[in-house]
């Protein structure tokens, strides 16, 4: 059985785990009471483009006469010109940005850590004293896609309603090159539907490409591709976990107030075909209604207590009945009962969550009521873990895709 591995926050801060596997893209049979191997492999590539074809109609009338005209000073018939296809981009105004661009730049990238990658990161000049990790993209587009990114999630409601088939994503935690590994071996959107689970950014080095591949994606598709939030988006723990000081380090702080901001405005929970209830950390004492959810007003704050700070901070415990202290320092573990009666109240087949290293990629809990997935393999390059990705399929047959550790973070 997979062992869960914790991790402890500074603040107020089962079983069933896969075997060995010699493929990545290798499947693990169904969740819960069904099965599957459908897994889908994706492309590398993003591109879009604008062809218009622009025609002249010089059509000469059919009664014009063959034989030479009978007045000298009749014009000429020009031949028609010749007019070549092009490709032509719309204009951007002040407040657009080339998102196909950015994406397109971002998933060729290669580089394992953010000390490489020539053409995607501006070089330093020999003259900056302050030898910068450059990023490639300005602040000021930054700026742009945090504020298109906050309209959108703000114009959907804190608890998603989803419809089948869908990818479920875990905690990526700026692990950029194995984000890149899932579009690969999971698809690229619109082809393959994704909901994350929160937890993009810290303790990676390249939480920045991470949440702006994120953030572009949902603003080019926002009906296909999804994300909730996680515990660590929030401006008190980005600044003891690592983004704070990426995003002073490689930009500015007024960048990282733009993330946050968006942080902020991030759905909660997600439900599929109504049947499986999908949240970053767990379950809380205070839920008694989903309206509870759908009435959480954003943008707002992680608060230390409450029905929020539950949802992205709560674990179950398999030694624990009903409710308990949670080790972390806030919020509670829940034991099997609570998902039982969860499921049973609100007559859903699964519960998915994020927010915990597990060994396997993925672990159950509570007779399979409740899975929890990871996706970020080797986590902070000491775990050894595998990555998980779950398919659910139209029919809600759940699956496994799977990321072996990699050891380039």
């Amino acid at each position: 059985m997979a062992k869960a591995l914790k991790q402890n926050s500074p603040i107020l801060n089962a079983g069933g785990g896969g075997g060995e596997n010699e493929e990545e893209e290798e499947e693990i049979g169904g969740v819960g009471s069904s099965s599957t191997g459908n897994g889908s492999t994706g492309t590398d590539e993003v591109s879009s483009s604008f062809s218009d074809l622009f025609t002249i109609d010089s059509s000469i009338s059919s009664s014009l006469s063959t034989t030479p005209p009978v007045f000298s000073n009749l014009p000429p018939i020009l031949e028609e010109p010749k007019i070549k296809n092009f490709t032509r981009k719309p204009k951007l105004g002040p407040n657009d940005i080339d998102i196909d661009s950015i994406i397109e730049k971002l998933l060729t990238m290669s580089s394992s850590s953010t000390n490489s990658s020539p053409v995607l990161r501006a070089k330093n000049s020999a003259g900056n004293s302050n030898n910068k990790d450059e990023f490639f993209i300005k602040p000021y587009e930054i700026a742009i896609i945090c504020a298109k990114a906050r309209e959108v999630f703000l114009n959907q409601p804190s608890l998603l309603r989803l419809s089948a088939p869908v990818k479920v994503v875990g905690d990526i935690h700026g692990q950029f090159n194995d984000l890149l590994r899932i579009l690969k071996l999971s698809g690229l959107p619109p082809n393959s539907n994704y909901l994350f689970l929160g937890d993009y950014v810290d303790r990676g080095k390249q939480s920045l490409e991470t949440i702006l591949l994120l953030f572009c994606f949902k603003i080019k598709y926002p009906e296909n591709f999804f994300m909730l939030r996680g515990n660590h988006e929030s401006a008190n723990i980005t600044k003891i976990y690592g983004f704070y000081d990426e995003c002073k380090r490689r930009l500015n702080l007024k960048s990282w107030k733009n993330f946050v901001d968006v942080f902020n405005t991030l759905p909660i929970a997600a439900l599929i075909n109504d049947k499986i209830f999908c949240i970053h950390g767990g379950l809380s004492p205070h839920l008694t209604n989903l309206k509870q959810i759908e009435d959480l007003k954003r943008p707002t704050d992680i608060p230390e207590t409450g029905l929020l700070a539950d949802l992205l901070w709560s674990d179950p415990d398999p030694n624990v009945t009903e409710w308990s202290e949670n080790d972390r320092g806030v919020s509670y573990c829940f034991g099997k009962k609570i998902v039982d009666n969860f499921c049973k109240k609100f007559k859903f087949d699964l519960i998915i969550r994020g927010h915990m290293v597990v060994e396997d990629g993925y672990e159950f809990f509570a007779r399979k009521k409740f899975v929890t997935i990871f996706s970020a393999p080797n986590y902070c390059g000491e775990f050894n873990n595998w990555g998980a990705v779950m398919s659910v399929d139209q029919k809600l047959m759940c699956s496994f895709e799977l990321l072996k550790p990699s050891k380039n973070k």
